[in-house]
This record gives structure tokens, C-alpha cells and sequence, in this order.
């Protein structure tokens, strides 16, 4: 099974900077937005594409969760999201393994493989899966409103990312972004505290090679 823990490991707040073969990348830490966990249970997925319409086997408790991005920048290159988290609290994780659907398992997995969402837009997000459910049933009309108000959003904003307000009644949002390499296909991975919590859940987007 693939797992970068350099690239999970700066979630820990000690890389600053990383060696990768475009040369040394300072690693910055960006608050993308606040997402409202109103079912518990996460999507992450293109914004726009939204092949993947199911929530994560692991499930948390209902409430508002940080989403951070991690910014990469190397001396020759644009700035990068090598990474994408949400926060469900500060411990360091001691385990990682692969978000997988339920019934999905990585049992016989080799080393270089992994499951992940598809991005063709360029972006990446987190949502609720109950947000997921209001975007089903939307018209052509509001997605492309809602596809609009998202490019937007991220074009207006220094680091590519947005918190975007799906439902104005129940605050229901999305925390979308910039998607490293912007097209591909990219695994998310959870990390458990040494109390076998679930402290975050974090999309490695592939920058920084294993």
C-alpha cells in the first residue's frame, strides 16, 4: 500500500522544509476554511466532477472541524497544496492507514498502490456527506451557480482555496482547493492518535514523491 509519510508527517507541524526533486520546498500552513460536520461522515472529492458521492467507513462526531492546506514552494516553481487536512484535534497521529469506503479493504495492496479520488478540475475538497445529497438534486441552473461561485472563490484567493456556504438555513458548507498537480488521482489517509482516535484525515496530492 502507498503511504508518504513525509508528506503525512508534515501535518505534524515539525517539516518547515522538504528535499523533493525540484530542490529544497518551504512548507507553509494555511487555514482553507471551517467544515460544518453536520452527518459526521466526509466526503472528499472533486468540488466539480463529484464522482465520489460517499462518505469515508470512519465516522466522527457532528460539529465544525478545521480544514488546513499545506503549501509547497520551491525557488523555480508556482506555490503548490502538497497536502489538505481536517483537524479533529492536535494529537499526533502514531497510525496511519488509507480512507477507504466501507467494504473496501487495502489487504494485498503493493507497495506502490492505492485508492483515491479522480480530479480533472484542478481542485479538491471536503464535504459532508449531507451536502452531497443537496448537490444530487440540484438543477443544471444551480450547479452551474454553484460551479461558478466556486471558481470564484479560489481564483480570488492568494492561496487557491475557499470555504463555499451550500445551504444558507444550516450554514452546510464545502473547504475546497488547489489540487497540487491539478489533475490525477489522489489517496486520503487517517491518522489515529495514540488513544485510537481519529485526529485527521489528510489527501496527499502527490508533489512531494515517496
Amino acid at each position: 500500500m502507498y503511504i508518504n509519510y513525509d508528506v503525512l508527517n508534515i501535518t505534524n507541524g515539525n517539516t518547515k522544509k522538504i528535499d523533493t526533486e525540484f530542490g529544497r520546498m518551504q512548507i507553509e500552513k494555511i487555514e482553507a476554511g471551517k467544515l460544518k460536520l453536520s452527518t459526521g461522515r466526509i466526503i472528499a472529492t472533486d468540488p466539480i466532477l463529484m464522482y465520489d458521492d460517499e462518505g469515508f467507513s470512519e465516522h466522527v462526531k457532528s460539529g465544525t472541524y478545521a480544514v488546513n492546506i499545506y503549501v509547497g514552494k520551491t525557488e523555480n516553481r508556482k506555490k503548490q497544496s502538497v497536502a489538505a487536512e481536517v483537524r479533529f484535534n492536535d494529537n499526533e497521529p502514531v497510525k496511519w492507514e488509507m480512507a477507504l469506503f466501507k467494504g473496501e479493504s487495502a489487504r494485498g495492496f503493493a507497495h506502490d498502490e492505492f485508492i483515491g479520488y479522480e480530479v480533472e478540475n484542478g481542485l479538491g475538497c471536503f464535504m459532508d456527506e449531507s451536502v452531497m445529497e443537496i448537490l444530487d438534486v440540484m438543477d443544471e441552473k444551480e450547479l452551474d451557480k454553484y460551479e461558478k461561485s466556486i471558481r470564484d472563490a479560489v481564483r480570488e484567493n492568494e492561496y487557491s482555496c475557499a470555504e463555499i456556504i451550500i445551504d444558507k438555513k444550516t450554514n452546510c458548507n464545502i473547504v475546497t482547493f488547489a489540487s497540487g498537480w491539478n489533475e490525477g488521482t489522489f489517496p486520503s489517509y487517517y491518522g489515529f492518535d495514540k488513544n485510537h482516535k481519529l485526529a485527521r484525515l489528510v489527501t496527499d496530492f502527490m508533489v512531494i514523491e515517496k
